[in-house]
């Protein structure tokens, strides 16, 4: 048998997986099932099942296997669904640029669609107050208010992101998700 390139998307209803001859891209199989959000591997499950049973329907071994892609809509369908987590942004600076930062931190919620938001909690910490105590004080009272990730952003964390990792990891360690705005505007 010739080698063989699979694809699969992870619909928001359906799990699509389709193999096709590497060489002719002659559709060799193809197979649908309900996508698995509420697995407790979430959709990586559904990846796991298609993929089996498309080998296994077509006779595929995986040394047959030369190329997998993966794709989704989730991150879309989600954004419009509104179907997001409450977000917690923990804003940091110090100095002349504090009252600029905590003014433009804290941004109102965002309207996804027709009645659906992006719900946005904001505190604000001056970076020269910054304790391991204050960090998991303010992220307590971010969870507290229905945040379910956090953001932290510091005036030019590009250049130093220290801060906002020192919240990122303490984030973590509550079993919340974390980013930071150096990840976000690094170049």
């Amino acid at each position: 048998m010739s080698k063989v390139r699979i694809g699969i998307d992870v619909g928001g209803t359906y799990t699509d997986a389709v193999a096709i001859d590497n060489d002719t891209y002659k559709i060799i199989g193809k197979k649908k099932i309900p996508t698995t959000h509420s697995d407790k591997e979430g959709v990586a499950k559904g990846i796991i099942i298609i993929l089996k049973e498309l080998m296994d329907e077509n006779s595929l071994k995986p040394e047959d296997i030369t190329f997998i892609a993966h794709g989704t809509t989730q991150a879309t369908n989600a954004l419009l669904e509104g179907d997001v987590a409450n977000v917690g942004i923990l804003a940091m600076s110090t100095g002349v640029d504090k009252r600029n930062a905590k003014k433009e931190s804290n941004i109102e919620n965002i309207e996804l669609a027709k009645n659906k938001f992006l719900n946005i909690n904001h505190i604000f910490i001056d970076s020269k107050d910054l304790t391991e105590a204050a960090i998991n004080k303010k992220i307590e009272e971010l969870s507290l208010l229905g945040s379910e990730v956090i953001v932290a952003t510091e005036t030019y964390s590009v250049e130093n992101p220290k801060n906002e990792l020192k919240v990122m990891d303490a984030a973590n360690k509550k079993g919340l998700y974390a980013t930071g705005g150096h990840e976000i505007s690094e170049l």
